[in-house]
């Protein structure tokens, strides 16, 4: 008989949480349709800042890509090859001017300083000047979250530099960085690299090959 009950009262239970769950569906069923159509004016509204940033840029070769919020000072000092992707949240201070070359990928959050306020001058803690100092980017580099690069840096070709990484130092080429400030943790097998490049063995989106269109 107790047993009787307790599969009663659990089939009961069952069966009201089935309604609540439809019930609550049915009534947040506008908001998620509102959810969908803000992410596609979002998704649209990115699309087409960020087109729009390119054509300020300096030069911007074919196949590069911008994905989410992207935030550039000057960017008539920005110069980018081809086939380069940047994630969301990039932001760069440019006027010391910034170089990106080929096949480049770049993950989000990504901050890029090639600027510095002069802490020399005759103002405390700094003064209104500026010290430029240009930032190079090689081609087939992959560039963690989270990362950090300041003034004056050049990232040789085919370096990988790791999530959460405080760059203050140019990198090698073909070197795996990490670490704040970053140190080199090994390289890239440079015989393997380099007949990649030879034979053109680009990725495109998510690490696929890049088709023949994109080259």
């Amino acid at each position: 008989m107790k047993n009787d009950c307790y599969w009663t009262i659990k089939c009961i239970d069952k069966t009201l949480c089935l309604l609540d769950c439809n019930l609550v569906r049915f009534l947040l069923a506008p908001f998620f349709g509102l959810k969908k159509i803000f992410n596609l004016v979002q998704f649209a509204f990115h699309y087409l800042t960020n087109e729009f940033n390119k054509s300020l840029f300096s030069s911007c070769g074919k196949g590069v890509r911008i994905f989410g919020r992207f935030h550039a000072t000057s960017p008539k000092s920005i110069k980018i090859g081809t086939n380069t992707h940047i994630g969301d949240n990039t932001f760069i201070r440019g006027e010391g001017g910034l170089e990106i070359g080929n096949n480049t990928r770049i993950s989000r959050n990504l901050t890029i300083y090639t600027v510095n306020h002069n802490y020399q001058g005759n103002l405390l803690p700094y003064d209104q000047n500026l010290i430029m100092k240009k930032v190079i980017i090689g081609s087939n580099v992959w560039i963690g979250m989270n990362v950090t690069i300041i003034p004056g840096i050049t990232i040789g070709d085919g370096a990988i530099i790791g999530m959460g990484t405080v760059v203050t130092k140019d990198v090698p080429p073909l070197s795996i960085v990490g670490g704040n400030p970053a140190r080199v943790i090994k390289s890239r097998d440079a015989e393997h690299y380099q007949s990649l490049v030879k034979n053109h063995k680009f990725c495109g989106l998510s690490g696929y090959p890049l088709l023949k269109d994109d080259e």
